[in-house]
């Protein structure tokens, strides 16, 4: 069965594009079947996300392909009488996996058997996953020690990474050279600063590349005497593209057919912050794998 997984790999948080958290694992789950609903799949990512946030050393997302994938085998199920009436009992074990899609490459692995109890099969494995606890030491111990692989696998192939980004960006794939850039954590060597100055250039690229995109809708909305759509198009263009000349002149063209705001103040940083938004969003959209969940 294939999941459709949204890797999200370019998080901003301003516009030196520094990452508040040095790394993210996010979780491939998979689809409603016979053998598990969506509400104990829903619990399931609940109690795994909780786990991730509360090991202080990640956090839940998707700044890059790192994955937690877990492996759902239930072992028994058996029935007990208990008191009045019968009891379901589920004896479920769960392997989880850190992995990276790209590669498919593990970097920890850990397994537990976890048990539930309800009038049900079904109510017996929501229990069992709602009994999973956030401070799991066993559950900590693995995402810690899969943090520490993953930084020894960046520090070992820095080098590799950033060429890949560069060729990347050679052939005009901004967005992926970005979202790679984006992808390597402060491990503490110099590969993380490298990374974050090679994406200004990339991102510079990129802005070249979506100042002319949106200088043609602009044109296209101009003809059609869309004077705001057009403005709106033509304003979220960075001032330092290389095209801004030909925007700054369209601009002057329709701002006399544009209602005025007098306290609409531009921010430029938060202009180019919204740029980046949209690099990201286009990516989560255009950079989706089919991850084949087994």
């Amino acid at each position: 069965m294939k999941k459709i997984v949204l890797i999200i790999t370019i998080i901003v948080t301003n516009f030196c594009f520094a990452q508040h958290n040095d790394l993210t694992i996010g979780l491939i789950l998979p689809e409603p079947n016979q053998k598990i609903t969506e509400s104990q799949i829903t619990k399931l990512e609940s109690k795994l996300s909780n786990v991730i946030n509360r090991s202080g050393v990640v956090s839940y997302g998707y700044n890059n392909d790192f994955v937690i994938h877990p492996v759902i085998n239930v072992d028994d199920v058996s029935i007990v009488q208990g008191g009045l009436e019968k009891i379901t009992v589920a004896v479920i074990d769960l392997t989880l996996s850190i992995k990276q899609i790209s590669s498919n490459k593990s970097f920890n692995i850990v397994s537990k058997k976890i048990k539930g109890s309800g009038k049900t099969e079904e109510l017996a494995v929501t229990n069992a996953f709602s009994l999973i606890k956030v401070d799991d030491k066993d559950l900590l111990a693995f995402i810690t020690k899969g943090k520490e692989n993953i930084f020894k696998y960046y520090n070992e192939n820095c080098k590799n990474i950033l060429s890949k980004a560069k060729g990347l960006s050679a052939k005009h794939d901004f967005e992926q050279a970005l979202s790679l850039a984006q992808s390597i954590p402060e491990t503490g060597n110099s590969c993380y600063l490298e990374a974050q100055k090679n994406a200004l250039t990339y991102y510079q690229g990129y802005q070249s590349k979506l100042c002319k995109e949106n200088i043609v809708k602009a044109k296209a909305e101009i003809a059609i005497k869309n004077y705001e759509n057009a403005l709106s198009y033509l304003n979220i263009i960075d001032t330092n593209s290389s095209c801004y000349a030909e925007v700054e002149k369209l601009i002057g063209q329709i701002s006399g057919k544009v209602e005025k705001d007098e306290n609409k103040v531009i921010d430029l940083e938060k202009r180019r912050i919204d740029a980046i938004k949209e690099i990201a969003k286009a990516y989560y959209f255009n950079a989706a794998h089919s991850v084949e969940y087994d």
